[in-house]
């Protein structure tokens, strides 16, 4: 399963008639086709899960179960995998550098 595997299909085609435009979706897949919509995202991908949690631990003065650490130790894991990928070899974790990396996506010299 996974979330963009939904029930609700919009079809989009190129052979449109009238005023030129754009027909953009939100996290949409391709341009033209069967597209997936996601129903109630917020429920879907967790997000009323989530901030219900931090009303109630902040209300409780208690940690929540994520923290700004475990925030920085994911984008830590991240940058690795930009690095790697730059590289195009496996690195150890944490490799060398990482704290002064800049991924060619973030300076804009990335070629897809």
């Amino acid at each position: 399963w996974n979330s963009l595997d939904t029930g609700l299909r919009l079809f989009f085609s190129r052979e449109v008639k009238g005023k030129a435009g754009e027909d953009l979706v939100e996290k949409q897949n391709a341009e033209m086709g069967l597209m997936p919509v996601v129903t109630q995202e917020s429920a879907t991908y967790g997000y009323d899960a989530e901030d219900r949690h931090f009303v109630r631990v902040f209300l409780k003065r208690e940690r929540p179960e994520l923290t700004f650490d475990d925030g920085v130790e994911v984008m830590r894991v991240l940058m690795t995998a930009y690095m790697s990928a730059e590289q195009g070899k496996t690195l150890e974790f944490p490799p060398k550098g990482l704290d002064a990396f800049v991924p060619a996506v973030a300076k804009g010299t990335w070629k897809p």
